[in-house]
């Protein structure tokens, strides 16, 4: 889901969470090993100087807290930074709102469901739900012929399950539509959609590309996987999650909430958004945006959830205790071959990628470089960091990102980032599900948001620069 502008505040003050347990009963502890991570969690809450000559401002995001927590072969560490400029205080278990991170979730079920043999990737999706989009009328678009996803014409080939799983499908994002965020803006915190008007403020914009040939993040796939599941469980998508994997796994703070939910439960912290309000300088406004209707999420947007509980979700798929083998090994290695990219010039050595591609994300980090010339890339930023590059790649439901440390050692992850109203998550882990991190920032507005994740990210997998 998307997320808003920026801000500055003031300096602030760190500290790492007291003893608690996680979900599944992992010890947690307070280590001083973590000063790296606490460090780079403070750039992202407040101002602080990055200790060069002359000295370079960090922390521009100004976010208001940042909790995250750690796994290392069972053993977890938690710690928050708070900006004491925020009346937003983080707690280690406070609960969220996970955003994108939902993605994980439905395509985990999805393919449960093709290992039972009730479904296949290379399913026609308008075979699956042609009774239900049907009905979905909207002006403009004949859904009952399928062209408003499908580009007319002999030869095409019908969308599968497997391209809205990689984002290959070619299918319009709905929220990269200015009207339909306009009404969120005008309804917020209250507005309420079906998944039926999802699918249609998608379709309404016809197809982007023939399914196959594209690498187009939409959160229109994912609402019609939900509806997949629907129809092949004849279960609601939030209770048919709630008992494959949310009960199962025993994560007694993650929810996915009903449409019409709108409470975040307790225990949680304060949660802020700028999404009504343009930056002005270094000034912003917030509204609170804990509680919402988040149905504007549907299928790919609206879990709930704790650092703990993600980590245990994260550790349990990739440590294969979600999916049979094949179908893990699918959701991995089934990478949308869009996402590759040929080597770009001009850019420093050992940063290799297609920069007009969308993906693969490919960040290179200036101050290792000293890339001064990309208005949207931060001079100086995380300086002492020691990270070099951050390339991603997507598969069924999980971003795939490979950080080079500043010693050229290579760091796969696989997870997915999170980005709602009031809230910006993260939970990655290792191909052997041995070292894993989440994380939250409870306001929307980073200016920089990649070069946050990955400075956290290589304060905690990167070895000292």
């Amino acid at each position: 889901m998307a997320a808003a502008s920026l801000a500055t505040l003031g300096s602030l003050a760190v500290a790492p969470a007291g003893a608690s347990g996680g979900s599944g009963g992992a010890a947690t502890t307070t280590t001083a090993d973590h000063a790296a991570l606490l460090a780079a969690m403070q750039l992202v809450s407040g101002n602080v100087n990055d200790g060069n000559t002359p000295p370079g401002p960090h922390g521009m995001d100004a976010i208001p807290g940042v909790v995250a927590r750690t796994d290392i072969g069972g053993v977890q560490w938690a710690g928050t930074a708070d900006n004491p400029g925020s009346a937003a205080t983080r707690q280690a278990d406070s609960v969220f709102r996970a955003g994108s991170v939902t993605k994980i979730f439905t395509a985990t079920v999805i393919l449960q469901l093709v290992g039972e043999g009730r479904l296949g990737l290379t399913d026609n999706v308008f075979g699956l739900l042609g009774p239900v989009l049907k009905n979905n009328t909207v002006q403009g678009c004949n859904l009952a012929t399928w062209k408003c996803f499908n580009p007319p014409g002999p030869g095409v080939a019908p969308i599968t399950v497997e391209q809205l799983l990689q984002h290959s499908s070619g299918i319009f994002n709905y929220t990269a539509d200015l009207s339909f965020q306009a009404k969120i803006a005008a309804q917020f915190p209250n507005m309420a959609f079906t998944p039926a008007e999802l699918v249609a403020e998608g379709a309404s914009h016809g197809p982007q590309a023939a399914p196959g040939t594209t690498m187009a993040y939409s959160n229109t796939n994912y609402t019609l996987l939900a509806l997949i599941i629907e129809s092949v469980t004849g279960k609601p998508w939030h209770q048919a999650l709630t008992e494959r994997v949310v009960t199962p796994l025993g994560l007694t703070k993650t929810w996915i909430p009903a449409p019409a939910d709108t409470v975040l439960p307790g225990p949680h912290d304060a949660f802020v958004s700028n999404l009504l309000f343009p930056r002005n300088g270094n000034s912003f406004n917030t509204l609170p945006a804990g509680d919402q209707n988040a149905s504007y999420g549907y299928g790919g947007g609206n879990v709930i959830s704790t650092t703990a509980d993600l980590i245990t979700f994260i550790k349990a798929l990739v440590g294969g205790q979600l999916l049979p083998p094949a179908q893990l090994q699918q959701m991995i290695a089934k990478v949308n071959p869009n996402t590759m990219g040929t080597p770009a010039p001009a850019l420093p050595p050992g940063i290799t990628c297609n920069t007009g591609l969308s993906w693969p994300e490919c960040i290179p980090n200036p101050a290792e470089f000293n890339v001064t010339s990309n208005a949207n890339a931060p001079t100086n930023w995380y300086a002492y960091e020691p990270w070099t590059q951050g390339v991603a790649n997507y598969s069924l439901g999980l971003t795939q990102r490979e950080l080079t440390c500043s010693d050229g050692q290579k760091v796969t992850l696989y997870g997915h980032n999170g980005a709602i109203p009031g809230s910006m998550s993260y939970v990655y882990t290792t191909p052997d599900a041995g070292h894993s991190i989440s994380f939250n920032l409870n306001g929307d507005w980073p200016q920089h948001e990649l070069y946050d994740m990955y400075g956290i990210l290589a304060a905690e997998y990167c070895p000292a620069a």
